[in-house]
């Protein structure tokens, strides 16, 4: 087989779940990306963008910037095509994250530079400077990243055998699945299905780059990478609140999102920038941007793990969190018993029992339901009550008509 033709991401699994359709009152579908080989969905875009670098321009070292599942996606590609990586890091002061050791296990080279992610952005590209065939992942936008990540949504299509879903639910980083998503419906003939991009309320970058550009279609666009600062002292690190680029475009033109720099347990939600492709798109697409408490996705993630033996990122879990306590049906209230729903559990390999049951011990539970919807609170309710408080979603929800 031909470089220009190798695949180095896996069909991943369209799993049906009785205890999420029981609770949602129609047919929910998990698509289990945690089952790729690195984790995560991230080696859809990754893997297809190195494919396409070494075939077209011949690279021969792939370097990424911080550990992060894209970083294990460009090493796993890389030692897959052969060449080397490089991935630069902060200094870890001897606390590195669990995916460190699997971006190493991968054959990666690890340098840790300066203090923050900006330097290590900065040695990075000084690196990629002087060193023959050097390629530097860093771009959401890029087409080769959003044609993979656009393989999720032709196999839920035949693995559905063609039936339209009523919705897609995912999460939103720095907005790369969801532009490949979207892009991916529209070639299945799918232009009306919604999506519901999902974030965390302290992760809500897409969020506000949505607000940005209804006040001023194209603002905030910026051709330098928006890393995001140091964490304040205090932070846990035991509850992996390490910042990290998730995949966001650095070189490449990119929509400064305004990403908060509080410490969070959903780090592979965390984005400098926004898929200025994925904001496009929403222009043309029906997508609900979604905000949830830390808290849902936590003891999300801890329900997938009890109900399905399944382990993904509390930042994956987060989608997870809509499904149950009447707010699909809030989103989509045209939902039947006989609808199918589709999650995107976009999976994540830094996390570990310890590490959930360390973040678990952080909030209250049963988890308080918070869930946003741009500036306004779309429901407000206790576990296993019914919403005390809601918004109506306007335009945005308008369009969602399954």
């Amino acid at each position: 087989m031909s470089q220009a033709k190798r695949t180095l991401h896996t069909s991943t699994p369209l799993m049906y779940s009785t205890s999420m359709s029981r609770q949602a009152g129609c047919n929910v579908w998990l698509k289990l990306e945690n089952m790729q080989p690195t984790q995560s969905f991230k080696i859809r875009g990754i893997g297809n963008l190195c494919v396409q670098a070494l075939a077209e321009h011949g690279t021969s070292h792939f370097i990424a910037i911080g550990d992060t599942n894209t970083a294990l996606a460009v090493a796993y590609s890389a030692r897959q095509l052969g060449v080397a990586a490089t991935v630069f890091v902060p200094a870890s002061g001897g606390t590195a994250p669990p995916i460190r050791a699997k971006i190493e296990l991968e054959g990666a080279v690890i340098v840790e530079n300066g203090r923050t992610l900006r330097d290590a952005y900065a040695a990075a590209c000084a690196f990629a400077e002087k060193t023959a065939g050097a390629f530097v992942v860093d771009s959401a936008d890029a087409a080769a990243v959003v044609a993979g990540n656009a393989t999720v949504a032709a196999e839920i299509n035949v693995q559905l055998q063609q039936q339209k879903p009523a919705a897609v639910v995912t999460t939103v980083g720095s907005g790369g699945l969801l532009a490949g998503l979207i892009s991916g419906l529209q070639q299945c003939g799918w232009q009306r299905v919604p999506v519901i991009a999902v974030e965390t309320h302290n992760t809500n970058s897409f969020q506000q780059a949505l607000l940005a550009d209804d006040e001023r279609p194209g603002a905030a666009t910026s051709d330098a990478p928006s890393l995001l600062p140091p964490l304040e002292s205090g932070a846990e690190p035991d509850c992996d609140i390490r910042t990290g680029p998730s995949g966001r475009s650095g070189c490449d033109s990119t929509r400064d999102s305004g990403t908060r720099s509080e410490p969070t347990v959903a780090t592979c939600l965390l984005a400098g920038a926004t898929s200025e492709r994925a904001v496009e798109l929403t222009r043309e697409h029906p997508v609900v941007p979604l905000s949830v408490t830390e808290a849902m996705a936590v003891d999300a993630c801890r329900r997938l793990l009890d109900n399905h033996q399944l382990l993904v990122e509390v930042g994956s879990a987060a989608a997870l969190s809509v499904v149950g306590k009447g707010l699909l049906r809030q989103i989509v209230p045209s939902l039947g018993p006989r609808c199918h729903v589709v999650v995107v559990v976009t999976g994540g390999a830094n996390i570990s029992f310890d590490r959930l049951d360390a973040c678990r011990q952080r909030f209250p539970f049963p988890a308080p339901i918070i869930a946003k919807s741009g500036q306004e609170i779309f429901m407000r309710m206790l576990d296993s009550a019914l919403p005390t408080a809601a918004s109506d979603l306007g335009a945005i929800s308008s369009q969602v008509k399954p």
